[in-house]
C-alpha cells in the first residue's frame, strides 16, 4: 500500500530520489491485440485484459521530443521482441515485421519524462534467466 506523502514522517524512511530517466508506457493496438487473441489457443485470454495490458520501459534522459523519438525509435526494436516475448516465448512464431512503422501500428506509447523514485528500498536489477532467449539491447 502507498503512504500519501502527507502521512509520511519527515524524520523517517530515506529522501525521495529522482531517476536520470525518462520512462516510456507502451500500450497495445488492435494488430496486437489481434495478434495475442490469436496465440490463444485455449481460449482463455480476456481481449479486454490484453487491452488494457501496458508496460514500460526506462530510458535515458532526452534533451527535446526530436531526440526522444529517435531514442525511442532506436530502442524499437527490442521493445517490440520483449511485448512479443510477454506473449509467445518462440521467436519463429512472432510477425516478421517488426520494423518502426509497424511498432507505430502495434502499439502506442508516451514519454514521460520526470521519475521519483518513492520507494524505501534501493533499486534492483535481476538478469534474464539462464534459458532466456529473448530480446537483449546492445551496448
Amino acid at each position: 500500500m502507498v503512504e500519501e506523502l502527507d502521512d509520511v514522517d519527515e524524520g523517517e524512511g530515506r529522501e525521495i530520489w529522482f531517476l536520470n530517466r525518462e520512462i516510456l508506457v507502451v500500450r497495445p493496438r488492435e494488430p496486437f491485440i489481434e495478434w495475442a487473441m490469436a496465440s490463444d489457443e485455449e481460449g482463455t485470454v480476456d481481449r479486454d485484459w490484453v487491452e488494457t495490458w501496458v508496460t514500460s520501459f526506462l530510458l535515458p534522459q532526452f534533451e527535446s521530443e526530436d531526440e526522444a523519438l529517435e531514442g525511442v525509435r532506436d530502442f524499437c526494436g527490442v521493445i517490440f521482441e520483449l511485448q512479443l516475448s510477454e506473449w509467445i516465448l518462440v521467436p519463429e512464431l512472432w510477425p516478421e515485421d517488426r520494423s518502426w512503422e509497424a511498432f507505430q501500428r502495434w502499439f502506442s506509447f508516451e514519454r514521460i519524462q520526470v521519475a521519483w523514485d518513492l520507494v524505501d528500498a534501493p533499486l534492483s536489477s535481476d538478469p534474464p534467466l539462464p534459458d532466456w532467449e529473448g530480446p537483449v539491447v546492445d551496448a
